[in-house]
């Protein structure tokens, strides 16, 4: 599902579970709503630190590319509390990723960006 937005790149919405972690402290995050080749936004139950550095392992309901998890060096550009139960929102800027990664991303996209 694309989400039309007012931004330079169109955001993707993830309808299944990608479930992210902080891989340098093995620390689950939340749950991936959107993504795009540039960047990414996930809500959780742990408010995340604005312009901090984070590396995320995204854990994918099935494999993409023969892989079930994609490594992403990101940076925390905002954080808001969401309305309900206690969760956050956060927004990420993807400023490190291997080759494999961006062609995993781009694979979820693709995949994302199918009819339902």
């Amino acid at each position: 599902m694309i989400i039309k937005q007012q931004r330079g790149l169109e955001r993707y919405g993830v309808t299944d579970a990608v479930d992210v972690y902080d891989s340098l402290r093995d620390v689950y995050l939340g749950r991936l709503v959107n993504i795009h080749r540039r960047g990414i936004m996930l809500m959780g139950d742990q408010r995340l630190e604005e312009d901090k550095l984070y590396k995320l392992d995204l854990h994918l309901p099935q494999p993409l590319n023969g892989h079930n998890t994609i490594q992403l060096g990101v940076d925390c550009l905002w954080t808001r509390n969401a309305d309900h139960n206690g969760k956050h929102w956060a927004g990420f800027a993807i400023i490190d990723l291997s080759p494999q990664s961006a062609e995993d991303v781009d694979a979820l996209i693709a995949a994302l960006d199918q009819p339902a």
